[in-house]
């Protein structure tokens, strides 16, 4: 075959004692000393360990989603936890039921393990002068704050989650409000991108909704209890707040919380006493997940995460 290029990378040519006799390497047969073969076998061996350190150290981002598409996990390969606190102040009794006043111990007990947290109150709570410090403490001291829609809608009937209770331009203009309340504190929609749905309960309708409106999705990680902690001793669902700090371990035990989305409420609601609520408990909480091994991230380090992926590409 003349004119024909036959490069041979590896020609091994094993004798009866397994001895190396030939090695061609990118020279048409072309014999080199087996001093040379060595040194190629080396290189090629360095340059397979530097490729596979290369590939276990660049960043990943896995999303865990639901079938609606929407985050419950983020990265379940690493032990981080995301401790995210949701708020809102109900209108028709002036906040009496749903509040935000569970926030300043919140950040107070964060800020004292060096841990930051991701909240996401409502836009009405924005309004309420009451926690225009607080809110103002979570941006300065460097946690995430985000939206949970502006009045807290409901997306879809409770009985029924397919029906959806609200509309592309419904939804579109209750969270046009809750973005001025964000922009005011000075945010931008790439710092607030990620958001928790209202009572984080959606149907597919409405997570595609928010999505077409340019939001991220996360919800807390599926079979993890703490949400519940709003129900009081005569709801048939109520569990106290040692048992829905129990369901974190148990959940722990069988699954790991490598990745987990943790939900508790920073609210005072009236049917459970001060003894009686997750957040008092979220000092102990952190120190045993520490003593467990787990870090603490915010939806800060999914943002800067993904931008780093962005700019690597």
């Amino acid at each position: 075959m003349n004119g024909e290029v036959r490069h041979r990378v590896l020609l091994l040519n094993l004798k009866s004692a397994g001895r190396l006799n030939y090695f061609y390497y990118l020279c048409p047969y072309k014999k080199i000393s087996m001093k040379n073969v060595l040194s190629l076998v080396s290189l090629f061996a360095a340059l397979a360990i530097v490729s596979g350190c290369c590939n276990r150290n660049k960043p990943k981002l896995e999303l865990v989603k639901d079938q609606y598409g929407v985050v419950h996990k983020i990265n379940p390969h690493k032990k981080s936890v995301y401790l995210i606190f949701t708020g809102h102040v109900s209108q028709h009794d002036g906040g009496y039921f749903e509040n935000f006043d569970g926030a300043e111990f919140v950040v107070k007990t964060l800020n004292e393990h060096e841990v930051k947290g991701s909240f996401f109150p409502t836009g009405v709570t924005f309004r309420e002068e009451k926690y225009h410090h607080v809110l103002c403490d979570i941006i300065e001291q460097g946690h995430y704050l985000s939206g949970h829609s502006f009045t807290h809608i409901l997306l879809c009937d409770e009985e029924d989650r397919n029906v959806s209770l609200a509309t592309l331009d419904s939804i579109a203009s209750d969270n046009e409000k809750m973005e001025h309340e964000l922009q005011i504190l000075g945010l931008t929609k790439e710092q607030y991108v990620w958001m928790v749905p209202p009572y984080e309960y959606y149907n597919e309708f409405s997570a595609d909704a928010y999505r077409s409106l340019g939001y991220k999705l996360a919800n807390p990680t599926e079979g993890l209890e703490t949400s519940m902690d709003w129900m009081g001793p005569d709801d048939p669902q109520y569990h106290s707040a040692e048992q829905l700090i129990n369901n974190i371990w148990e959940f722990e035990k069988e699954h790991t919380l490598n990745g987990a989305i943790i939900l508790i409420h920073a609210m005072d609601y009236p049917v459970r006493t001060d003894e009686d609520r997750p957040y008092r408990y979220l000092g102990d909480v952190i120190t045993k997940l520490k003593d467990l091994g787990y870090d603490f991230k915010t939806f800060k380090d999914v943002i800067a995460l993904e931008e780093q992926l962005k700019s690597d590409k």
